[in-house]
């Protein structure tokens, strides 16, 4: 067993195909710590939902642990092709005294994550990174200087909660980009019209402030909410291979949206193709697959719940 599972694997073999092992690449999804209403014995958690997404867009899944240290976050992206941030619940700035009921070992284990899929850049190692939501406002805190913070502040603008389904505006070169410069004309009619982004968030990088990192992060679209703020919804990194929504993607979606939902998904998988990272073997992958732990069903969701996860020693 290997020495970074903290949870016993339940995986049946039998059910996975060996060529799968050598086709589809496989993306870590960063575990989000707890919400406090959840049960005790949950240390941290997956939505499945983004299990789904991911697979159906031709990847493999791997959970990836919170509450480590350097040396487990370098090991697994050593091994990965990708990383998925999503979203969750958590205070952002540990040293805000306002949210002691909840924990935010998914925020430092972002900090640890993107200095070193910086670091793989330099070192010519193309590795993905797709923030959604809490993930997208963590993947540009940590990649722009708004990560140096007062105590006691959150760098992210408060916009009024939402919770709805929307189109876009896209910037006018949004096909400036990876993310969309072969988006089929079809789809580009569907998300300027259709309501198919779902937002669930109360927090935003406002327009006015995505100036100040205009030169890291490049707008592709945007939206507005109840008082008319204008904030980000789709992003791409100017030199990595970084992206995220502010929406989530992975949500279920009316029928004319399924096909958006299935460009991003196949967008993104088909980045983390170009990494050639790789385990040592087969069997030290399967290890590590999202298959080893059940589904539960938990606050409405359907979630992959991990206990007893300890401090990785420093």
């Amino acid at each position: 067993m290997s020495a970074y599972l903290c949870c016993a694997p339940i995986f049946d073999e039998q059910n996975m195909h060996q060529n799968d092992l050598a086709t589809k690449p496989l993306i870590g999804i960063l575990c989000m710590d707890r919400k406090n209403t959840m049960r005790e014995d949950i240390c941290s958690y997956i939505d499945n939902s983004y299990v789904e997404y991911l697979e159906a867009g031709g990847a493999q899944v791997a959970p990836i642990w919170i509450n480590k240290g350097p040396e487990y976050y370098n090991y697994m992206l050593n091994r990965i092709n990708g990383i998925l941030l999503p979203g969750g619940a958590v205070f952002v700035n540990e040293h805000d005294p306002a949210r002691l009921e909840l924990t935010n070992n998914c925020v430092r284990a972002v900090d640890m994550i993107i200095r070193i899929a910086k670091e793989k850049y330099k070192e010519g190692i193309h590795l993905p990174v797709w923030g959604t939501c809490l993930g997208f406002q963590l993947l540009i805190l940590y990649t722009t200087s708004l990560a140096t913070t007062t105590y006691g502040t959150d760098p992210r603008e408060k916009c009024k909660y939402m919770e709805c389904l929307l189109p876009v505006d896209f910037l006018p070169d949004f096909r400036d980009s990876k993310l969309f410069a072969h988006l089929p004309h079809e789809l580009e009619t569907i998300m300027r019209n259709e309501p198919f982004g779902h937002h669930r968030h109360k927090y935003c990088w406002t327009i006015e402030l995505c100036k100040s990192f205009a030169d890291d992060w490049h707008v592709l679209a945007q939206n507005s909410d109840g008082n008319g703020t204008e904030f980000a919804s789709i992003v791409e990194h100017r030199k990595y291979p970084f992206f995220g929504t502010q929406f989530h993607p992975e949500s279920d979606c009316p029928e004319h949206c399924i096909k958006v939902r299935g460009y991003l998904a196949k967008f993104f998988v088909d980045e983390c193709r170009r990494c050639s990272n790789r385990f040592e073997n087969a069997e030290e992958e399967r290890r590590h697959l999202i298959q080893n732990f059940p589904v539960e069903y938990e606050e409405n969701k359907n979630i992959r719940a991990f206990g007893g996860c300890p401090d990785y020693p420093e």
